[in-house]
Parts: C-alpha cells; structure tokens; sequence
C-alpha cells in the first residue's frame, strides 16, 4: 500500500493523498529532481499488473499521449513502478470539481456554463479524432480547476479495455463510483458506448453540481429504461440551464446534443449580459453514425409499445382465424357424416334443410326432382349380384356363354332431365365428375373416371372400388382368364 513519505522510482516523493478511485490513487508528490510539486496518478496501487496488462496500458495510452488542448489536463511523463503504471500530471491547488462542490456546496448558473463550455470543448476535440476518443468516465472528480480557474478534464484515453484489465488484476467485478454517471445504453444487453455518452455524464456533473445531488440515488441511467422522470433544477437556475440538462440526460443518444454544438450553445449564453431573457433555440437532434439503428428503435418507448401492440393484436387475428378454420374443418366432417347416413328421400329433404349451400345440394335436388331415391354410396353395404365362378374350366366356359346379369349399382343414375344452368364453372366440373363417379359399374368404369380425373374428389374411393372388385374376382375364379373378366364385371362395392 502507498503512504505518505514514500519515494516512488526514485525520484516522486508522496505527500498528501489527493483522491482515491477504483483503479487508481491520486498524490501531491515533490519531485527531487526539479524540487516541483506535481500530482502522481498511479494505477492499480498496491497489487499492480501482468505482463499483458502492462502492454496494453502502454500500448493504449501512447495513442493519446501526444494530445495537448487548453482543456485538457495533460500528463507530462509516464512510467512503471513497481508493475503499477504512474502518470506525472500538472498539480492543480484548486482541486477538481467534485471539492468545490463540497466546500461551496453547489456551483451558481455562471459557473455551470462556464463548466459547460470548457468540458463540452475538450469533448469535442476528444470526439474529432480519428478514431473518436470517447471518456467513458466524466463526473466532477475527473473535472480540474487550474489556476486561471478554467476546467480541464483528466483521466481520458483509459478506454475500456484498459479499464477491464484494471479490474481483473484488481478482482473487480465493475467500476462502482461512475455508476451513478453512465448512461441508459450502457445497460442494454449488448452495452453501447458513443460520444454522446459522455453528453449524459455531463449533464448528470451539472446536475449534481447545480442541487448537491445525485440522480435516481446513484443507479445511473439504467432506471430510465423504465421511464424514470427527470426532475427540473432548483428555481434560482434559468430554464435554460433546466433545458439544457435534460437535453443531455435524454433517454436516447440520438436526442441529446453532440459536444461541439453543447459547446457552441454555452458559448452563446455566455456571450448574454442577461443570461435569465435569452430564449432557448432549440438544438437539433444529432444522432450519431456510430450508434446502432436496432438500439434507437429498442430504446424508444414509443415504439416499444407500437411493437407490443402489433403483436398482441397479431397473436390476436391468429387465434380468430384458428378458431374459425377449426369450426368450418368440423362443420364440414359433421355434414359429411350426415350426408353418408341418408337412406330415404325423407333424409335427404332434412339434410338439405340444414346445409342448403352443401356441396352436394344440386345433386341431391337434381334426383329428387326425378323421384329418385338415391342411396348414399358411403357405408353401404350391397349384396354382390352375380353367380359365384367355379374353379373347374366347365363351370367357367358355362359362365361366360351366359349373359351377364346386370346388377343394381350403389350409386343414383344421374338424370335424364337438362340441369339448371350454372354460371360458375368449377361447380359444373364438380357435378360432372360426381356424375361420372355415381354412374361407374365395373373396374373398365372406374379406371375410365380416373384417366379424366387423375386428381378429382374420388380417386381413393374409386382405387378401394378397384382393388375390392379385383380381390373378390381372385377369391372367386383364380384363372389365367382373369384380366379377361375383370374389364367387364360389374359389382356392388363399398365406398
């Protein structure tokens, strides 16, 4: 652990602990070598880095090394003691942000535009570089006052890699003291990180600066997620300090300002006599290229709950639909059933009362207008009229001399008489089709309708018809005269 009176590579002796963070401690140290009092920042104290660690922290902080801006609290050396990476850093009496705020207990609306003017500087120049550098880690104890009392930010270009690192060798599991200053897209499933993150952990600075608290208890942006409100700020502050700040807690990146025109918009307010009578110009939303379109649209309440509502009202039209379907599926099987059990012309004047828009209407009108008693050609069961063929050649030359009785088939002759005429010409197919099945007798009939209707209703039922004409022919006459017979024997069969 460090303490006071410490000599650090030789040359930085510590003299007063300026600030403690998760990953680092801040030192007023007195450097022997120019007998100049600095600040010492170093990193992972007492536990220090790997190897891997110690790359990485110099790899990346050689990228941001050479950045010098008026609002930017510069390092001038850098080094490794110990395996704990320090950096040697300007010493800034007035303290940070952060000490102001608990010496004078809030920052006046002066103050908070000039804050807002120097940090959304240093931000934007930060911002502009290629690629960008995003902080990641803006709140009043990262925020300096030097000596002309102009705030300078420190701790940039610790990215989150570093930052990942920092906690692994530390054996922590988050950054707990910045929670408070992240962001809502930080707590997406997939956390999103852009410029204007940094935006909302100045406003929430300003914020805490402005009323000496922090928001939502320190829980960060997270519970805005659930529409938590942002209350305005004490009335001795100008609306437009009030607009401003939630322009830069806005629930969506894409909402807030970019640094350059939070810049721009404080350098204007500053340039007032009489900041209380200048109207807010609204600022134009900017939405950054690099946050992602499938965040936008998960982030926006609005739509949310159009998306919630669309499929809700979609599962709904589903379910009817089903239940319909589902009704018209049994609705069809009952009238088929039924229509199978009719035997007299008095159930086939029931069935017609209760389906008159059935299938098989026209047919059934057609043969009761003739009189006709038609029987219904399914679970039937007919006696088959014909001479049983003996096996012997005698009785069978026998069988063949005699002529063939004509049997009465299952199914009504179609009629005689001319049917109504039928403008839809699916119907007119339908009822020939179901006038060509009624009227076969024999296996030559059957395979007949099957050529002109390879996929029409009845081509299992004329298959079964077939197959049971063809077996009863082999139970009967086994003989090599077989085919001969089976082209013209008429039966009744079960359908």
């Amino acid at each position: 652990m460090l303490d006071s009176g410490q000599i650090i590579a030789d040359r930085y002796e510590l003299l007063k602990q300026l600030g403690r963070g998760g990953f680092s401690e801040v030192w007023l140290a007195q450097d022997k070598l120019t007998d100049v009092k600095v600040a010492i920042k170093i990193y992972a104290p007492g536990m220090g880095l790997d190897d891997a660690g110690i790359s990485l922290f110099t790899q990346e902080f050689s990228l941001v090394f050479d950045m010098n801006h008026t609002n930017l609290l510069h390092p001038t050396y850098y080094d490794c003691w110990e395996r704990m990476p320090y950096l040697i850093l300007p010493f800034c009496k007035n303290g940070s942000a952060f000490q102001y705020l608990t010496d004078n207990n809030r920052i006046t609306e002066t103050e908070s535009w000039h804050l807002l003017h120097d940090v959304a500087e240093g931000l934007a120049y930060l911002h502009a570089k290629t690629p960008p550098v995003i902080h990641q880690d803006i709140k009043p104890d990262n925020i300096l006052i030097n000596d002309e009392n102009r705030y300078m930010i420190t701790d940039f270009g610790i990215s989150a890699r570093i930052r990942s690192t920092l906690r692994r060798n530390q054996g922590q599991e988050s950054s707990g003291g910045t929670l408070a200053y992240m962001g809502p897209e930080r707590f997406a499933e997939k956390p999103l990180i852009v410029a204007t993150s940094d935006i909302w952990s100045l406003g929430m600075s300003v914020y805490e600066l402005s009323t000496g608290l922090v928001l939502w208890e320190g829980m960060g942006g997270c519970v805005q997620l659930n529409g938590a409100h942002i209350p305005a700020l004490d009335e001795k502050y100008s609306s437009q300090l009030s607009q401003f700040v939630h322009a830069c807690l806005a629930l969506n990146t894409w909402d807030r300002p970019t640094a350059q025109q939070a810049y721009e918009f404080a350098c204007s307010i500053l340039k007032q006599t009489d900041s209380p009578s200048v109207q807010l110009k609204p600022i134009a939303p900017l939405f950054p290229k690099t946050t992602s379109p499938r965040l936008k649209e998960k982030f926006c309440p609005s739509n949310m709950h159009k998306r919630i509502a669309g499929w809700t009202g979609l599962g709904i039209v589903l379910i009817l639909l089903l239940v319909k379907g589902g009704s018209i599926y049994f609705r069809h099987l009952e009238e088929e059933r039924k229509y199978a059990a009719c035997r007299t012309e008095e159930d086939y004047r029931d069935f017609l009362k209760e389906y008159p828009s059935s299938s098989h209407a026209n047919f059934i009108k057609q043969f009761l207008g003739n009189k006709v008693n038609p029987i219904s050609p399914i679970n039937r069961e007919e006696n088959i009229v014909m001479d049983s063929v003996k096996t012997d050649t005698a009785k069978l030359e026998q069988f063949q001399e005699e002529p063939k009785k004509q049997i009465v088939h299952p199914h009504p002759q179609p009629s005689s008489q001319p049917v109504l005429p039928i403008t839809d010409i699916r119907e007119v197919r339908r009822e020939n089709e179901e006038r060509l099945f009624y009227s076969c007798q024999s296996v030559a009939d059957y395979e007949e309708y099957l050529r002109k209707y390879p996929k029409g209703r009845f081509v299992h039922k004329a298959k079964r018809a077939i197959q049971q004409i063809e077996s009863e022919m082999m139970q009967s006459n086994p003989s090599t005269q077989e085919i001969h017979i089976r082209k013209n024997t008429r039966v009744n069969v079960r359908l």
